[in-house]
């Protein structure tokens, strides 16, 4: 459903000052509105404890001026991660503070009940935490491979995974007390790759894992598409010598390490340090393949940064080059390409969970 434009203005700025602390002067000539129109929506934040104001260092004469910051203790809210094979979890105040992180192994071929009993373990930790602080778990995102339904907050139907086709957001809304929402992973780290970088322009950035997927930022904001499944380059058709199949069944985690140690080696770091040649013509396959995806993203969405997440940065940085020369290789035209393996040491998909939860808790609460 479209936005108000009160809602929308509301959006902004809330997004302006979660960014760093800002004047009043300031949000108007940044995000091109009214002196009024910004003094009203800050009364607001100001009266429901959102924002605090504080004195900014004189710069000349006359009176210092007041910027506007998010109140860190206004809300704390829980990003989630599930895998196929773990949970993890990241819990962050409103400044965005990371206060706890976690992860935690699934048994082998986890079924729907025992992956929910994990994750209701580590939501209760983070919410127990909380409460011996004297505060409360204001909302949760699950995060999860795609695709999904976010308006329902149910995961559709990704390939061997416990929670499909359940509604997640309510039973875990029912059980808490809280607002949940349900995103999918590549999107969301493309989310934690925003704030944690504090970046606003345009990439992608790639999901490598058990699935391969791509979350989308246009001008600082998360692209979904249409029908809420933009950058699934997993499901990219590839020719591998024999047939035409997905590109994710060729350059998954699983079927990578699969054939590495087909060849010998315990471990990717082993083959990729070892200067075998087999495995050097076999990442200069994946590298191939993988190239298509990232073709594909830059010629449809005008994309040219593209920051890589997941098991392959331990291919190492030949590995990134044999990529970049394939891309750069097939561009329809010649342009630079800046193309980097991410460098979030934290929890980034959990993260950027926790800051979608974050962004809209506090959305609703200004426009209620």
């Amino acid at each position: 459903m479209p936005k108000s434009v009160r809602t929308e203005n509301i959006s902004k700025i809330l997004k302006r000052i979660m960014k760093s602390p800002v004047s009043r002067v300031e949000l108007a000539e940044e995000l091109g509105l009214t002196k009024t129109t910004v003094g009203e929506i800050a009364k607001i934040f100001l009266e429901k404890e959102i924002v605090v104001e504080e004195k900014d260092s004189p710069k000349g004469v006359g009176r210092p001026t007041k910027s506007l910051k998010i109140s860190s203790n206004c809300a704390h809210v829980l990003g989630i991660e599930v895998t196929r094979d773990e949970i993890a979890a990241c819990l962050i105040d409103a400044g965005m503070n990371i206060l706890a992180h976690e992860a935690h192994p699934l048994p082998s071929q986890s079924d729907r009940e025992e992956t929910l009993n994990v994750m209701y373990r580590i939501i209760d930790r983070a919410r127990d935490m909380m409460e011996k602080l004297g505060r409360k778990l204001s909302a949760m995102t699950v995060a999860a491979p795609g695709p999904i339904d976010t308006e329902r907050g149910i995961i559709i139907d990704p390939r061997n995974f416990p929670l499909s086709q359940i509604p997640l957001a309510n039973l875990l809304k029912e059980k808490y007390g809280i607002e949940v929402w349900v995103e999918n992973d590549a999107d969301m780290g493309a989310v934690g790759e925003k704030w944690y970088t504090k970046r606003d322009d345009s990439f992608a950035w790639i999901l490598t894992g058990k699935g391969i997927g791509a979350g989308i930022i246009i001008d600082g904001e998360l692209y979904r598409g249409e029908n809420g499944y933009a950058g699934e380059i997993g499901y990219t058709r590839v020719f591998n010598g024999n047939e035409y199949v997905f590109l994710e069944d060729v350059c998954n985690e699983d079927v990578v390490l699969e054939h590495v140690r087909s060849m010998g080696f315990s471990s990717l770091a082993e083959a990729r340090d070892s200067g075998d040649v087999r495995v050097k013509e076999y990442f200069d396959d994946i590298a191939r393949y993988f190239s298509i995806g990232l073709l594909n993203l830059i010629h449809l969405f005008g994309i040219s940064k593209i920051v890589i997440g997941g098991f392959f940065k331990e291919l190492g940085e030949n590995f990134l080059k044999k990529i970049k020369i394939e891309v750069e290789t097939h561009l329809l035209y010649k342009h630079s390409v800046d193309m980097s393996f991410s460098k979030v040491q934290e929890p980034v998909i959990a993260f950027g969970a926790a800051v979608h939860a974050l962004e809209n808790y506090l959305e609703r609460v200004t426009t209620s």
